[in-house]
């Protein structure tokens, strides 16, 4: 080949695809049949809460368990006046309006910062979670117990305050998963339920299976959401690329004669 023939690089015949959009598509691939294990723990915590509920209103006629008697004969032999006003406190900031005032404000930071998906899952999980604690207080009806220090509803089982301190704790984990999320989650779910029991208005496997189902919940709409999602980034990105325009490719030989036309000697 002589000095003045030009080597043209090789062009590739397939349309070129963003990296962006290449790298989603590998990550698409990649996960699209990795089974969605937080809803399987989630599906074993709802079952647990659920055969619990029924162990206990069929087999001991929703009277306490042995570990709820000892839980409780416990904290109503040991009071005190600071831990009142904190169990106090809780009862009313862990109830149903301040739930709701607290989520509605989360909700509303996170839609004017276009958090779509994160505002969407903490809503859904607090709501799912709270009418799957009342359906099951209504099921199960069991009475709370008779000694209680705060006015309250009739049911106990699961506890709803606990329930939706869970649900609320590790959306916001899993929606945000740094350190001080779990953090947030591990502390206050547990002081929600130490609470409810120090109050004498919740038994000791009211509060825990109202962890377990708010936890469960919010497993299960994680990854529901998730997964629609990632569907809905399936669509938008395995599209129909669009061909690039390419001027077509010439041979060298074309290359010199057509320099050759437009500059005559």
């Amino acid at each position: 080949m002589g000095a003045g023939d030009k080597r043209w690089p090789p062009v590739s015949c397939h349309p070129p695809i963003d990296s962006y959009e290449a790298s989603t598509m590998s990550s698409l691939n990649r996960t699209s049949g990795t089974p969605p294990i937080g809803a399987f723990f989630g599906a074993l915590g709802l079952t647990f809460v659920v055969l619990t509920g029924v162990i206990i209103r069929s087999t001991w006629q929703n009277q306490p368990l042995p570990i709820d008697s000892w839980w409780h004969d416990l904290l109503a032999a040991h009071r005190n006046a600071l831990a009142d006003a904190g169990a106090r406190l809780l009862n009313v900031f862990g109830g149903t309006w301040s739930i709701v005032a607290v989520v509605a404000i989360l909700i509303a930071v996170l839609l004017l910062r276009r958090r779509w998906r994160e505002a969407l899952r903490i809503g859904v999980t607090v709501a799912a979670a709270s009418g799957a604690s009342t359906v099951l207080k209504l099921l199960i009806a069991r009475p709370r117990p008779l000694d209680g220090i705060v006015d309250t509803g009739l049911d106990s089982f699961p506890s709803g305050h606990t329930t939706t301190a869970a649900a609320l704790t590790v959306a916001i984990a899993l929606a945000f998963p740094h350190m001080w999320s779990w953090v947030l989650a591990a502390a206050w779910v547990p002081v929600m339920a130490v609470s409810r029991t120090y109050l004498l208005v919740d038994w000791a496997t009211d509060v825990l299976t109202g962890a377990v189902l708010g936890a469960s919940v919010a497993l299960i709409v994680a990854a529901a959401i998730t997964a629609v999602f990632r569907k809905t980034a399936e669509r938008n990105t395995l599209r129909p690329p669009q061909l690039a325009l390419r001027s077509p490719v010439r041979n060298p030989t074309e290359w010199k004669h057509s320099s050759h036309d437009r500059n005559p000697a």
